[in-house]
């Protein structure tokens, strides 16, 4: 019993320790706070309806309840959760004075996550709340509930994590990965493949078939798109894959990793021109450990952006990046293509292939495969190859009218004078006719 007190005592603690971090203040309301504890609720709001029992959480705005929170010790727990939660709600909401329309359920434990369930009250039933065609899997932000409430049909517009979320979600993941004795150099193949998986579908987290549920899960995904060649799908998921023999200790942390994904709401951030991959590898790979080792270079998201509007990319440029890492460069123009090609009458189908990139390291390409995958287009056009190499210089001349590029750091066969500015090695790579003179603004 004691046991079980203290496991709901850290579940109510993850409460507010990811409520916070979703923007609410969890201080009681007499201290200009939003967060009423059970045992608070009836002086505060002693015309609630609530009787003898009531929920672990009342979140409030404006001194109006509008969030109902309950909390469980076991993950197996999430469904008594979500439903006590919507009992208190539907009694309030009976009771006549105020109105609820959210009820969050959460149930877990520390060793292997936590689940949250968001369900809205649209006047007729309880609904998943969802944005961008799936469902909220972290606690609601106060816009995500002020949007709701808004748009009162179940649907809310996700809230983009900010740096801090992404170093915090970054520490924690790299903690866990290095407990499980993942090597530094394997670790962000494991954020891709089960990112991918998560996107795909649903982890069986069953003792002993984890990986296998990831690694089908990332085939899946990858076989189901159109958009790779036959030889390149079979060269991603090989890439992605885990054998047993290699990632064993990570399968009973897997419930943590999935959890600290699911704080972000990655299916529906995947959906936004956010560069989540990207915002996410810079922090877990500059946070969690020497990037220098990868010979990674990752160039600031808003600087990718800048860089694009500088050379003014539009969906009638073909752009490309030879070291282009996790993709930064080619999200950026992808996403200036995106917001022309209508007014420029040009196809959709056709940028798609008017995006091409090269990366040596296999994980670091597998992490640009997968940044465009997850947005829809360009991804056909990365090479797992040297952009020095005679063929992929044939291959890509002529073809491009613009390039972007920051260097790798220096590595044992392709050090940085290579990258150098002006001809040379990279002069077979020709733009508007003319050999390409790269400028690195960047560094």
């Amino acid at each position: 019993m004691a046991k079980s007190k203290r496991a709901e005592s850290r579940c109510r603690y993850l409460v507010r320790k990811v409520a916070t971090r979703k923007g609410w203040d969890v201080r009681h309301p007499q201290k200009g706070g939003q967060f009423l504890e059970e045992q608070e609720i009836e002086d505060y709001f002693r015309d609630s309806g609530l009787g003898k029992t009531k929920p672990d959480f009342l979140v409030c705005k404006n001194y109006q309840p509008m969030v109902v929170v309950e909390a469980k010790n076991e993950k197996n727990k999430i469904d008594n959760a979500i439903n006590e939660a919507i009992e208190y709600a539907e009694t309030i909401n009976a009771h006549g004075k105020y109105k609820v329309n959210i009820a969050v359920g959460v149930a877990g434990e520390e060793d292997n996550g936590y689940l949250f369930i968001t369900k809205y009250f649209d006047g007729t039933q309880w609904i998943d709340l969802s944005a961008r065609g799936f469902v909220l899997t972290s606690f609601p932000s106060v816009a995500e509930v002020d949007n709701a409430i808004l748009t009162n049909n179940g649907t809310t517009e996700v809230t983009i994590p900010n740096v801090s979320e992404y170093i915090v979600t970054a520490i924690e993941l790299s903690s866990i990965l290095r407990s499980a004795k993942i090597e530094p150099s394997l670790r962000p193949k494991v954020l891709g493949a089960v990112i991918t998986a998560m996107y795909q579908g649903e982890i069986d987290l069953t003792k002993g078939k984890e990986l296998d549920s990831i690694n089908q899960l990332v085939a899946d995904a990858i076989n189901s798109t159109d958009h790779f060649e036959e030889s390149r799908k079979k060269q991603l998921i090989e890439t992605l894959k885990m054998s047993k023999a290699d990632y064993s200790r990570l399968a009973p942390k897997m419930g943590k990793i999935i959890f600290n994904l699911r704080m972000l709401n990655i299916k529906s951030i995947l959906q936004t021109d956010t560069d989540f991959l990207g915002l996410l590898y810079e922090a877990f790979i500059r946070y969690g450990y020497d990037n220098n080792s990868l010979g990674i270079v990752f160039t600031p998201r808003h600087i990718t952006k800048y860089c694009a509007e500088l050379i003014d990319v539009t969906a009638k440029d073909k752009v490309i990046d030879i070291a282009c890492g996790s993709g930064g460069f080619l999200v950026a123009s992808f996403d200036r293509m995106l917001s022309t090609y209508k007014e420029m009458g040009i196809p959709h189908s056709v940028i798609r292939e008017s995006l091409y990139g090269f990366d040596t390291n296999p994980t670091v390409w597998a992490l640009a495969a997968l940044n465009m995958f997850f947005r829809g287009d360009g991804k056909s056009n990365i090479e797992n190859a040297s952009c020095f190499d005679d063929n992929s210089k044939k291959a890509v001349s002529d073809r491009f009218t613009k390039a972007l590029l920051n260097p790798p750091f220096s590595q044992d066969e392709e050090p940085e004078r290579l990258y150098r500015c002006g001809y040379g090695y990279t002069s077979n790579i020709r733009i508007n006719g003319r050999s390409c003179e790269i400028r690195n603004i960047c560094r």
